[in-house]
């Protein structure tokens, strides 16, 4: 809804405010990496986010759902699912923007 042709971005410019008034979006994307192995050596490689299931602190954090959440389904179900083994949610915290970015980027050269 944070896209302005989204259906409901009206309504959801109206109800997610940050603290001072103005229209904020989730803060929740997901990545796939393409590979267990791929997504394994990122997370590896983070410096500021945590990996952790639970994704409602105000820290950054990273879940691997096919490792973690998703775990007890089988594979063929998560990939019906659209769960690849290379898919990671990121939940972005409160930290300095820059430094998220930074250790995003450096992760990812490590693949």
């Amino acid at each position: 809804p944070g896209l302005e042709d989204h259906p409901q971005h009206e309504l959801a410019k109206k109800q997610q405010l940050d603290p001072d008034g103005n229209p904020g979006f989730g803060a929740m994307i997901s990545i796939d990496l393409g590979s267990l192995e791929n997504a394994s050596t990122f997370c590896k490689h983070l410096n500021i986010f945590t990996l952790a299931e639970s994704l409602g602190g105000v820290e950054s954090l990273i879940c691997h759902p096919g490792k973690m959440t998703h775990a007890s389904i089988t594979a063929a179900k998560r990939k019906e699912l659209g769960i690849s083994d290379g898919l990671l949610r990121l939940s972005i915290g409160v930290e300095d923007v820059d430094d998220l970015i930074d250790d995003l980027d450096n992760a990812l050269g490590k693949i």
